[in-house]
């Protein structure tokens, strides 16, 4: 078989990954993850879906999910879970971790979900940042030391 043969099949199976989950765009029938900075949702009606995010549990850092919830005909929330990595050997109070939020695209629309990210114990909870006297910031950026409200737009497709 000649070499340039060999190199189009090669290339070609390579973008079929691609082909198959429509380059990513929109979430088809398998589990897609979304950042903290991936704000903007777009997925295809069915898909799964989570949102990952860092945490340091040892470090009182976590994440709620927070009022107002996602319309519930557009998404399903199929729960909170985590996957946390001890500290390293002789270290004492690290580990990180991921804490996951799942969903499930239900109808074509468009909803908004927010969650809270707590650092550093600054919070324990969502009820408990809603009902507080200092208002609790919306974050534009990526997490940081301060308690804040990470507000996602999904559209279903």
């Amino acid at each position: 078989m000649r070499t340039s043969t060999v190199a189009r099949r090669l290339a070609a199976s390579a973008l079929l990954p691609l082909t198959l989950t429509g380059c990513g765009l929109f979430g088809g029938g398998g589990q897609h993850e979304y950042g903290a900075q991936q704000r903007a949702i777009k997925v295809r009606k069915g898909a799964k879906f989570t949102l990952s995010l860092p945490a340091s549990p040892a470090l009182a850092e976590h994440w709620y999910l927070a009022d107002p919830w996602p319309n519930g005909r557009v998404l399903k929330y199929r729960g909170k879970r985590e996957d946390i990595h001890g500290s390293p050997k002789g270290v004492t109070g690290g580990g990180e971790g991921t804490e996951y939020f799942d969903f499930t695209a239900r109808k074509k629309g468009r909803t908004t979900l927010k969650l809270l990210h707590c650092p550093m114990a600054r919070c324990s909870s969502a009820t408990e940042a809603a009902a507080s006297a200092s208002p609790v910031p919306t974050a534009t950026g990526t997490p940081d030391d301060n308690a804040a409200y990470f507000v996602y737009t999904v559209t279903v497709r």
